[in-house]
Formats: structure tokens, sequence, C-alpha cells
């Protein structure tokens, strides 16, 4: 699991949902490592418009594409934008322990 919290530099004209979210990300995969990358598996856990952060799943295996890939994001929905990764585990439950992600949606 991997939690991500976005920065833009206009927040009021991007639209901040999961489904965008997931697009961009399997976008720039796509983009960068082609078919393959394109098809890894990316499930939203958790997702908060209000925080700008998002707790998903990928396979082990697709761990350090989509971390490349996430960083090679420069626009969502047009404008500029920055992922930062928070924290990265193998397990959901290093996501508890501190209840930074109380707040987060549960999907």
């Amino acid at each position: 699991m991997i939690c991500f919290c976005r920065k833009f530099r206009d927040l009021d004209s991007v639209v901040l949902t999961p489904v965008f979210f997931r697009g961009c990300v399997q976008n720039s995969l796509e983009r960068f490592f082609g078919e393959i990358g394109g098809g890894t598996t990316l499930e939203i856990i958790k997702f908060s418009a209000e925080q700008r952060r998002v707790v998903f799943r990928v396979p082990q295996e697709f761990y350090e594409r989509t971390r490349a890939a996430l960083t090679l994001i420069g626009y969502y929905q047009e404008v500029p934008c920055h992922f930062c990764v928070l924290r990265s585990s193998k397990t959901p439950l290093d996501f508890k322990k501190d209840g930074e992600n109380e707040n987060c949606e549960e999907l």
C-alpha cells in the first residue's frame, strides 16, 4: 500500500475523485511503461479529497514502476501538480498505527 499527498498549483480548478486519481496514475504508468505498466492493478483503499490523500494497493512486482510513474506526473486535469509519497508498506496495518488516515473515506 502507498499513501500520497497531492500538491496542486490551483486546487480550485480540479475535481478530486478516486476515479480521476486512478486514471491519472494509470495513464502515467502506460505512458512510461507501455501496455505492461498500463495493466497494473491499482486498488484504492481510502480516499480523502479534503486532505488530498489516497491510500491504495498495488502488487509488489509493480511497486517500483508505480512509484516512478507517480513521481513523473506533472499534471492532474491540466493543472500542474506534484505527488508526494507519505508512506509505503507491505501490510495495511502500518497505516492504521498512528491514526494518520482517520479522516480518509473507506472505499
